[in-house]
């Protein structure tokens, strides 16, 4: 069993198992797998963990022009018309009128040229859209720690339709409540492979664990089926399928400070801290968050592998 930080001191009293240190309990898991998405199926790849605390953010090299392309992340069609605001410096702000900000509207084709410092991460926001259908719509979406290309070429954004925000609920018998957030995002190997087996736990920016709610209008953490044809949320799903994706649904959002992302596997027969990245989260909107191997620079709140 491992144990994921808890900087709230709370948890005694609320049910959350924790250790002598305080600090919470991830349950043993089992073995994980990585996957590869090939067309209409999510192929095995050899499991990588070879760079568990060694990497680093990736240092930022001279500007390259890149084609941003907006994708439909339910249903993959480009999304035109839509406002973007995107942050080279990965910090996404409450106004694209600093230097670090590119606002642009995607055309018909979906994408804009806009550049990018080579390697480094980004950071972007996909404004809210009311279109005529929920389809049309878009919800807002922010995401952080993409990686720019070593030179020009192109790169994908995810937009969130009306359709697939009314969908996540209804299939995981929930409501969407006004005013909290989303959470979301992959878990991945050194490779790059989708880590199968693999659980999520979200704190708060005073250090509390964001616990599973009991009722439908409480946050509830949830992966999804595993079908590259129609990749959906499993309300039953306890640990990452081969998607290796994840999503935390009604959190409550405190104020502007960042929330931190644990991530946890079987790695050698042991359930250890394998990812932690930490980022704001926004109010009736998507926050991406990857989880990527756990590196030697993560966020200081992030607890010691």
């Amino acid at each position: 069993m491992a144990l994921g930080c808890d900087g709230g001191g709370g948890d005694e009293d609320s049910g959350v198992p924790t250790g002598d240190s305080g600090q919470v309990m991830v349950p043993d898991l089992p073995a994980s797998a990585a996957y590869r998405e090939e067309g209409e199926a999510f192929e095995p790849v050899s499991l990588d963990w070879g760079c568990l605390d060694t990497g680093v953010e990736p240092t930022p090299g001279e500007p390259v022009d890149v084609t941003f392309n907006l994708i439909d992340f339910q249903d993959d069609f480009p999304v035109d018309d839509v406002e973007v605001w995107l942050f080279s410096d990965n910090e996404i702000a409450n106004d694209c009128s600093g230097p670090m900000c590119q606002m642009f509207t995607t055309g018909t084709d979906g994408s804009a040229m806009v550049t990018l410092p080579a390697n480094g991460w980004y950071a972007y926001r996909v404004l809210p859209k009311d279109g005529p259908t929920r389809q049309q719509s878009v919800f807002g979406v922010f995401q952080y720690n993409e990686p720019a290309p070593a030179s020009a070429g192109p790169v994908e954004g995810n937009s969130v339709s009306g359709k697939t925000i009314d969908l996540i609920p209804a299939l995981l018998g929930i409501s969407r409540e006004e005013g909290t957030a989303t959470v979301s995002g992959r878990i991945t190997d050194c490779g790059g492979g989708f880590v199968e087996n693999a659980v999520i736990r979200l704190y708060d920016p005073d250090g509390n664990l964001v616990e599973q709610g009991d009722l439908g209008d409480e946050p509830s953490y949830h992966f999804f089926n595993g079908d590259a044809s129609n990749n959906l949320p499993d309300q039953a799903r306890e640990t990452s399928h081969r998607d290796g994706l994840y999503v935390v649904v009604q959190v409550p959002v405190i104020d502007d400070r960042p929330y931190r992302v644990e991530a946890y596997a079987n790695v050698d027969g042991e359930t250890r801290l394998v990812g932690c990245e930490s980022a704001r989260i926004f109010r009736d909107a998507v926050t991406i968050l990857n989880m990527t191997p756990l590196r030697t620079d993560a966020p200081a709140s992030c607890p010691a592998p």
